[in-house]
């Protein structure tokens, strides 16, 4: 029998999907006390067994017991599977996490609330949700002229699940969607696709451009001089990816010579953002705390993911995005 680990909050969600599998697996939770407890009999526990299966959300890493939990991963002797809620491997939690398992996979449902940020800001932007709002505050009746999605054009920089997502919504509402990644052929959402060499010249004609590739020694410090300087004095720049893809300095500068207009992040180079980091009071940028994907969706996508690979790995059949153990050699 393979025992598993879940934070007593995710196994109170799933314990009605759980039924049935009690021959086969042993499910032993960590609680935001931590205090460990059989989750069948609920019985409290003096020490965890050896773990096999881990599932790492939220609930575990967000947990004022993060500590106990990732020592239960981290100390079991034998780490058979780890499922992550996130998308990224690049956390240094994640890395030695990823170390220690046989394997590891991902979840991607995340895209889709994380899209919906990206339609936000866009729409807030061509709509020009700022200059309104000044108006409401000064109690000013004043029409102020739009654009609209329709007709965009945007450049999407590392299309993999994330850009999808943002493509499928941009083209049902009338934007043309360019995807920028390394393995040519069509994808779902995008106009065109196109190699990463083609960067700089696709910049001139995006009206929006989107960063939402993993964070690489290639991709640190991408969204730099040259890039905010090719970029249109009218486009809107969005960051979904990691904080470490942007120069922020140069970022400021650029929005100060009026190129490009706009700027919204939902990720920082230092998180949390300090109180006292100039970001925050620059008139040209919305700053969102790394929580693009925090809703009732993104959880519930990530249990059905979890789910769906311990079916798989309870009848010994392949797991769905598993990362090979060579993306955590580096780390």
């Amino acid at each position: 029998m393979k025992t598993c680990l879940l934070h007593a909050r995710t196994f109170a969600r799933l314990r009605p999907r759980l039924k049935g599998l009690s021959a086969a697996v042993r499910i032993v939770t960590i609680d935001d006390a931590g205090k460990a407890h059989d989750a069948e009999t609920s019985t409290q526990l003096a020490e965890l067994p050896p773990i096999d299966v881990a599932f790492g959300n939220a609930d575990g890493f967000y947990s004022p017991a993060v500590r106990e939990f990732m020592t239960a991963i981290l100390k079991s002797p034998d780490l058979d599977w780890f499922q992550s809620a996130a998308a990224g491997i690049e956390n240094p939690a994640l890395v030695m996490i990823g170390k220690k398992a046989k394997r590891y996979t991902t979840n991607h449902t995340q895209a889709e609330a994380m899209a919906e940020w990206a339609l936000w800001q866009a729409l807030d932007f061509v709509r020009e949700g700022p200059a309104h709002r000044a108006q409401q505050a000064e109690g000013t009746w004043k029409r102020v002229g739009a654009r609209e999605i329709r007709g965009s054009r945007w450049l999407v920089v590392g299309y993999g699940s994330i850009g999808q997502a943002v493509g499928r919504r941009v083209s049902a509402l009338g934007g043309e969607v360019t995807g920028l990644r390394r393995s040519p052929g069509p994808a779902e959402g995008a106009a065109r696709i196109v190699a990463p060499d083609a960067l700089m010249a696709e910049l001139p004609r995006a009206d929006i451009v989107l960063l939402c590739p993993p964070h690489t020694p290639e991709t640190e410090g991408m969204g730099n001089a040259a890039f905010f300087a090719a970029m249109a004095p009218h486009a809107l720049f969005l960051n979904l990816g990691r904080g470490a893809l942007v120069d922020e300095a140069a970022l400021m500068a650029a929005l100060d010579a009026g190129r490009p207009a706009f700027a919204a992040l939902d990720v920082t180079r230092t998180e949390p953002l300090p109180a006292d980091n100039p970001l925050w009071r620059h008139p040209r940028i919305v700053i969102t705390p790394h929580d693009s994907a925090d809703t009732p969706g993104t959880i519930a996508g990530a249990d059905d993911t979890f789910l769906a690979n311990l079916e798989r790995y309870l009848k010994g059949e392949p797991l769905k995005h598993l990362v090979d153990a060579s993306a955590f050699a580096g780390g």
